[in-house]
C-alpha cells in the first residue's frame, strides 16, 4: 500500500514537472516562417506563434496606441519608433493559473539607432504589472559589429491569471544614441536567422528542488535554435530550475568576449554557479593540435574564467568541446575523425587552463550519433551549425555535466519527435556518466 501511495506521487510530480506542447508557444524569425507574419505584421500589427501555440506579438506605445510604423526588413519584424515606455506585448492563451505557477519567458531583440537602451522585462499578475529583470540593447541592429540580446527569465505568478499569459518588454527612460543621419531609425525588433526569436512555457506549479545560476559565453555555436531556453527547459522538467544568462555573438572568441560590453554587464552581475564556456568552434581542436601555438588562445580562456571569478568566485567552469563538422574541409583537419580526436584533447587542455573545470563532451555525442543514426541530422543546411536535434543533444549533454545524473522518465522533448529525442538523450548519458 505505502509502494503504490508513494509511485502515485512520483507519477503526479512527473505531471506536474512535465511540460505539454500546447503551453510553449514559439515565434522563429527566419526565411521559412515569413510567411506567418509577412502580411499581419504591416497590416494588422500582430506576429502569431509561427510554429506552436496561439499566441501573438504586438507592440503599442507608452499609451497602449499603435506605432507609427511596422515593417518587415528581410525576415526580422520591426516597429518604429520606440520611446521611452514603448513596449512589445506577448499574449498566450492558457487556462485559469492559479498562484504560484510558474511561466517562462525567452527572446532575443536588437535595436537601431534612436531607440532606448535600457529596458525591462514584465509579466501581468492578477491585473497587475509586475517588473522582472531590467536590461541593456545596445545595437547596432545590423552589420558585423552587431549586438542582440536575449532574455531569459522564469516568473513564480504571485495572484495568477484568467485566461491569458501576458509578458511586455518595455522600453525605459536612459540613453539614446545620437542619431547617425540614418533613413529610418529608433525602431526595435526581433533577431532573425538563427537567434532564438521568442519562446513563452507554462511552467506548471512543481517548485524545482534547486536553483543553479549559469552565465553562457560563446557564439552561434550555441545561440543556433535557442540551446539555453532548451537547457532551461529540460533542467526544469528534471526539478532543477537554471537561471540562466548569454552572452553570444556569432565567430566570438574568448579574447573578443573580454571586450564586449554585453558580456561585461553580465559577468558583473555576479553570483554565478557555472560558466559555460564555448570558445570559437575551431579553438578545442587546434589546440590539440599544436597547444604550444596556441598558447595565447589558452590564455584567453583562462582570462575570461578569472574575470568572471573575481565576482564570483566560487563559479565552476564547463569547457565546451564542440563537435565536427565538414565546413572548409573539415576546419584544415583531415577529416571528421581527425577534427574530433584533437578537438577532444584540446578542451581538456583548456579546462585545465581554466582550473576547476569540466569538459562537456558535445562532439563525442555527435560522433556517436552520426555513427549510429545516419538518419537524424545534427547539423544546419551548412554542415557546420547545429541543428534543433544537435542544439538538444548539446543541451542534453551540458545538462548532465551540471547535474550528473541520469535522466528521470519525464524529460521534456522541446518539441522534438519523442524517439528521436530519448535516443539522443541516452547518447548523451553514455558521454558524459
Amino acid at each position: 500500500m505505502k509502494s503504490s501511495y508513494r509511485t502515485l506521487m512520483m507519477l503526479a510530480a512527473a505531471m506536474l514537472l512535465s511540460l505539454p506542447s500546447s503551453a510553449q508557444n514559439l515565434w522563429v524569425f527566419s526565411k521559412k516562417h515569413t510567411a506567418a507574419f509577412e502580411k499581419t505584421w504591416p497590416k494588422d500589427h500582430y506576429i502569431p506563434a509561427t510554429q506552436n501555440g496561439k499566441g501573438r506579438i504586438t507592440a503599442k506605445d507608452a499609451q497602449g496606441n499603435d506605432l507609427a510604423s511596422y515593417e518587415l526588413d528581410g525576415d526580422r519584424a520591426v516597429a518604429r519608433p520606440f520611446m521611452t515606455g514603448s513596449y512589445f506585448l506577448f499574449e498566450v492563451p492558457s487556462d485559469k493559473l492559479p498562484a504560484g505557477s510558474f511561466v517562462d519567458f525567452n527572446a532575443t531583440i536588437t535595436i537601431e539607432d534612436g531607440a532606448p537602451m535600457d529596458w525591462v522585462l514584465e509579466v501581468e499578475d492578477g491585473g497587475m504589472w509586475r517588473e522582472g529583470k531590467t536590461f541593456r540593447c545596445y545595437g547596432p541592429a545590423r552589420g558585423s559589429a552587431y549586438r542582440h540580446t536575449s532574455l531569459y527569465q522564469t516568473f513564480r505568478l504571485e495572484e495568477g491569471v484568467e485566461d491569458m499569459i501576458r509578458f511586455r518588454v518595455r522600453a525605459l527612460e536612459g540613453y539614446v544614441r545620437p542619431s547617425k543621419g540614418a533613413e529610418k531609425e529608433g525602431g526595435a525588433m526581433f533577431v532573425s536567422g538563427s537567434y532564438l526569436g521568442a519562446l513563452v512555457n507554462d511552467f506548471g506549479t512543481a517548485a524545482p528542488k534547486d536553483t543553479l545560476k549559469v552565465l553562457c559565453i560563446g557564439n552561434s555555436f550555441t545561440y543556433y535554435c535557442g540551446t539555453p531556453a532548451m537547457l532551461k527547459e529540460i533542467a526544469w522538467s528534471e526539478g532543477h530550475f537554471v537561471d540562466i544568462s548569454a552572452s553570444l555573438k556569432g565567430g566570438w572568441t574568448m579574447a573578443k568576449h573580454l571586450s564586449l560590453e554585453t558580456t561585461d554587464d553580465m559577468i558583473a552581475e555576479g553570483g554565478w554557479d557555472y560558466m559555460l564556456l564555448q570558445d570559437q568552434s575551431l579553438v578545442p581542436a587546434k589546440v590539440g593540435r599544436d597547444p604550444k601555438g596556441m598558447a595565447q588562445q589558452i590564455k584567453e580562456m583562462e582570462a575570461v574564467a578569472v574575470k568572471v571569478r573575481t565576482l564570483s568566485p566560487e563559479c565552476k567552469a564547463v569547457v565546451e568541446n564542440t563537435w565536427a563538422y565538414w565546413k572548409n574541409d573539415f576546419g584544415s583537419f583531415k577529416s571528421l575523425d581527425d577534427f574530433d580526436k584533437n578537438g577532444k584533447k584540446g578542451a581538456k587542455i583548456l579546462a585545465k587552463a581554466v582550473g576547476n573545470a569540466e569538459v562537456s563532451p558535445i562532439g563525442q555525442a555527435f560522433r556517436i550519433v552520426r555513427a549510429e543514426r545516419p538518419d537524424i541530422n545534427l547539423y544546419h543546411t551548412d554542415k557546420h551549425h547545429q541543428s534543433v536535434l544537435g542544439s538538444y543533444l548539446k543541451s542534453c549533454v551540458n545538462y548532465l555535466v551540471l547535474y550528473g545524473q541520469p535522466f528521470g522518465d519525464s524529460v521534456s522533448d522541446c518539441l522534438l519527435d519523442p524517439e528521436t529525442a530519448a535516443y539522443l538523450r541516452s547518447v548523451a548519458e553514455r558521454v558524459v556518466l
